[in-house]
């Protein structure tokens, strides 16, 4: 019995019952006829003349291209080598990305290189990477050292080039492909009301739907009532970033949203959410159960103005006339308290100064 030493790194069918076998070599298997091997691409018994110079080592994600009765067109990722040795390098100086022709007709059999993406800082991929054809003929490589990845036209133009900052890091394959989430989870709504009673507060909305990448707008519905029962559509808002802010001018009770797609249909909706109240409010406007006497003929509460900032309260939320009232005047009062004691300080530093200056004596 004998012991054979192979890697297995890739196996593709092709449509006539072929698959091609990605071990040291490469190889053709036809299970229609039984036979163990069509041909052998690569490696010491080589089925193809390769007296034109094509060579590789180490290759990893063979997949079939093309295929008719006299040529196939296969592409791979040749590591040519598994060190950074001049002595590791079996077949090339860096790995590449290629696009093969076997002319299966021709005795010998021959290879032609269509297409070779060289690696971008000409280094070698020591283990692992990937070739990906794009909709658009791009080709996108992953060359798992350093985990870089590039995307490049047909004709090698750089499109596209990234890696990771910590150079221990690699990936064993990269893949593009278009993502639309769609989480089973409803959006998440919060709401903080700032203002000294209800007939004169702002209330900040924010929303959000983790995961989500189709959102294109947010329909907020408000409710000034202590009920959830009673909505009224407050506002379409753009989506921004992550978290989308809105403020409106005027109490608002409890807040619900719909996210909604580009097509204008509802994608989600939340649950409706009582608003933050402050705490000053207890006792005064409210109860301790967020249960608030609302005068129900106040128009304002019941159609209240709004602003949408696109930003996070936290994160250089644009301050207007609307929101001056609710964020400025404890920042006032804040900046009152140290010019006065500014004041005070230079006072006594100036009287202290004067009481120490020593005077020449003259006789």
């Amino acid at each position: 019995m004998g012991l054979v030493s192979c890697k297995l790194n890739r196996q593709e069918r092709r449509w006539r019952l072929s698959v091609i076998v990605t071990t040291y070599e490469l190889y053709i298997q036809d299970i229609w006829l039984r036979r163990i091997f069509d041909w052998q691409l690569g490696g010491k018994t080589s089925d193809f003349d390769h007296s034109g110079g094509f060579n590789f080592s180490w290759q990893h994600d063979a997949r079939y291209r093309f295929e008719d009765k006299t040529v196939t067109t296969i592409s791979f990722f040749d590591n040519a080598g598994i060190g950074m040795t001049a002595e590791d390098k079996t077949t090339g100086n860096w790995s590449r990305a290629v696009v093969v022709e076997l002319n299966t007709s021709a005795s010998p059999m021959t290879t032609r290189v269509l297409r070779s993406y060289d690696r971008p800082d000409h280094e070698t991929s020591i283990a692992r990477g990937s070739m990906q054809m794009l909709p658009n003929d791009n080709v996108f490589i992953g060359w798992a050292s350093y985990g870089l990845i590039s995307e490049v036209t047909q004709d090698g133009t750089p499109v596209m080039e990234a890696r990771f900052v910590d150079e221990t890091m690699s990936t064993y394959r990269s893949y593009k492909f278009n993502f639309t989430g769609r989480p089973s989870l409803p959006p998440v709504t919060r709401s903080i009301v700032y203002g000294n009673s209800p007939k004169t507060a702002n209330t900040f909305h924010y929303c959000s739907w983790n995961g989500a990448t189709d959102v294109n707008s947010w329909n907020l519905y408000g409710s000034s009532k202590n009920s959830s029962d009673s909505f009224t559509l407050l506002a379409n808002v753009e989506k921004t970033e992550f978290e989308t802010m809105y403020m409106t001018r005027g109490f608002v009770a409890y807040l619900y949203v719909e996210a909604i797609g580009a097509d204008g249909k509802v994608m989600s909706c939340s649950i409706p959410t009582a608003s933050e109240l402050p705490r000053t409010w207890i006792g005064t406007f409210c109860t301790a159960d967020g249960i608030c006497e609302i005068d129900e003929h106040d128009e304002s509460l019941q159609k209240p103005e709004h602003e949408h900032f696109g930003a996070k309260l936290d994160h250089g939320m644009e301050v207007t006339s609307l929101t001056k009232d609710a964020l400025d005047e404890p920042m006032m009062l804040g900046v009152g308290l140290l010019v006065i004691i500014a004041c005070v300080y230079l006072m006594v530093h100036l009287y202290r100064r004067r009481n120490v200056v020593r005077y020449k004596h003259v006789e």
